[in-house]
């Protein structure tokens, strides 16, 4: 009997953990550095207003602090992995992407990866004007889900309140946690706010040595192309 009970409750916690691979939902990240700010969004608009593109949703950021591995990021959102293939596909074959490249010649590309949306506690994330992107190392991810889930209800959120588990990369992180507002203001005015509360400390009780933060940096959203 209690083995089988054991053998439940292992189960639960690997469907906690898998949720996000049978929903599908995932980001495309895509680190870019650019020279020009203003021709970043040239060409990527450019390439976004095309026919091959236009089922597509891509939202630009421009990094604001933190460590700078690259001044932009390119976010696509898809609802599942066919939808992946299709737009990847048509934006390679196309016109419009060819001229993307000749337009962004002097500027250097340094990776993607590709991110599960575990939890949505808010709006989406490209709603939001300013993200600040917490990267955490967690050894236990059905605790941490679950103590963001408890934190977001006693905090709320400055709009937007999304949990990622990195599919793809470096393992020196596990998950991103993005919360997104308005704008500058909202966002740091909400963190200061949320660090200096008790459901804060709670929090950092309840998931202990299993967390550990990476890094932090913050961005500004440029542009969104999509519904």
């Amino acid at each position: 009997m209690k083995r089988t009970v054991s053998l439940i409750a292992a189960f639960a916690v690997i469907l906690l953990q898998a949720g996000p691979s049978f929903a599908q939902k995932f980001e495309a990240v895509h680190a870019v550095h650019h020279k020009n700010a203003a021709q970043a969004e040239e060409s990527l608009a450019k390439l976004m207003n095309s026919d091959a593109m236009k089922d597509a949703r891509v939202t630009l950021y421009q990094q604001t602090f933190g460590e700078f591995a690259s001044s932009h990021l390119v976010v696509e959102d898809f609802d599942n992995y066919k939808q992946y293939m299709a737009t990847t596909g048509a934006r390679l074959g196309s016109h419009a992407w060819s001229n993307y490249r000749l337009q962004t010649l002097d500027s250097e590309y340094r990776g993607s990866n590709m991110f599960s949306v575990v939890d949505d506690h808010g709006a989406p994330r490209h709603t939001a004007g300013y993200l600040a992107a917490y990267l955490i190392h967690t050894t236990d991810a059905a605790t941490y889900r679950s103590a963001i889930a408890e934190l977001n209800a006693a905090t709320g959120n400055p709009g937007v309140l999304r949990l990622l588990a990195m599919r793809t990369g470096t393992r020196n992180f596990t998950h991103a946690v993005l919360i997104g507002g308005a704008d500058f203001e909202a966002v740091n005015a909400f963190l200061d706010k949320l660090f200096a509360s008790e459901a804060y400390a709670d929090f950092v009780e309840k998931v202990g040595d299993t967390r550990k933060l990476v890094g932090v940096a913050m961005y500004h959203r440029v542009a969104t192309w999509g519904n």
